[in-house]
């Protein structure tokens, strides 16, 4: 069921995904009275070329709990300063006993040609504007940790979708569990030719939040415009920023997604930020996606690894 290497959720059949979902909550259950050790005598390799909190630590812990040991390649420091090239860092790697290597590139299919020809099991922790197919297996584990059927809601996401790898894993994760996906963005971040089949795009966010089960606010994403796309963040916040006003206009019940790091005061204000922490703490689930990458990310690694 599962292949070597995890690039994209589109190489991941839903009852797939279900598999991770559930070896996810396996390990989220059992966690502070159980030893894991499926990757016990196991080394892996996690070498991030783009910065990276949330995703690098929880994956490195997830490594860790499951009895295995990382090695930690900092390409800043590694001999690629040097002229070395891909190809041998990956031997490197191999030479080292790695049987995986987790990585955030910012050059989408940096390892594409590589993989066929390896040993070594590649998980991409992010790529450019491509795909980060583990962050939108955590956020449907949070949601379904919630008791959220998917079959039927209405998720609106709102922010840079042109730059977005979250967006782009969730353009076939979202869907493919039954869940109805609405775009929102200033057109610049919004082209036509990215709304996937089957799901409605628009400019108003006002229009798009009364009928929205669960709000998905995207990082605009600053390091990757080039030139300036929009006039000023301030331009942004004003018009598609959640603030009080349009908070209002949500559900009573609907839920609240960020992948982080979140610029307070651009995608949210703090007003409401605040509102809703004080007021309604169970709608916002930004640090139980937190949380749950690590047993996400335990059940990747578990799954691709474990039984090789």
């Amino acid at each position: 069921m599962f292949l070597k290497d995890l690039f994209s959720l589109a190489h991941f059949s839903v009852a797939a995904m279900q598999e991770v979902m559930e070896r996810a909550r396996y390990f989220k259950d059992r966690d502070r009275n159980q030893t894991f050790k499926s990757l016990q005598g196991k080394n892996v390799a996690i070498s991030f070329w783009e910065p990276s909190t949330r995703t690098r630590l929880s994956f490195a812990l997830a490594v860790q709990k499951l009895g295995g040991t990382v090695i930690d390649y900092q390409p800043e420091m590694g001999s690629e300063k040097k002229g070395e090239s891909i190809e041998d860092t990956v031997k490197t790697m191999l030479s080292l006993g790695a049987a995986a290597l987790i990585f955030r590139s910012s050059i989408p299919g940096l390892f594409y040609e590589i993989a066929p020809h390896v040993e070594l099991s590649f998980i991409s922790g992010g790529e450019g504007c491509y795909q980060h197919p583990t962050q939108a297996l955590l956020d449907i584990f949070t949601l379904q940790q919630r008791g959220v059927t998917l079959q039927g809601a209405n998720v609106v996401m709102v922010g840079d979708i042109l730059h977005s790898r979250v967006a782009r894993s969730h353009f076939y994760a979202l869907p493919a569990f039954g869940a109805s996906l609405t775009l929102v963005a200033p057109p610049v971040f919004l082209p036509d030719a990215l709304v996937p089949p089957g799901a409605s795009a628009g400019f108003s966010l006002e229009e798009a939040l009364p009928a929205a089960d669960i709000l998905y606010l995207l990082r605009v994403q600053k390091e990757r415009q080039g030139v300036n796309l929009l006039p000023s963040l301030n331009a942004y916040a004003s018009l598609y920023g959640l603030d009080q006003k349009r908070l209002a206009l949500l559900k009573k019940d609907a839920l609240l997604l960020h992948p982080g790091p979140m610029n307070v005061g651009t995608e949210i204000s703090y007003e409401a930020l605040k509102y809703l922490e004080r007021h309604n703490p169970e709608r916002v689930l930004f640090q139980e996606q937190v949380a749950n990458g690590v047993y996400t990310r335990m059940a990747v690694l578990d799954l691709l690894l474990a039984g090789r």
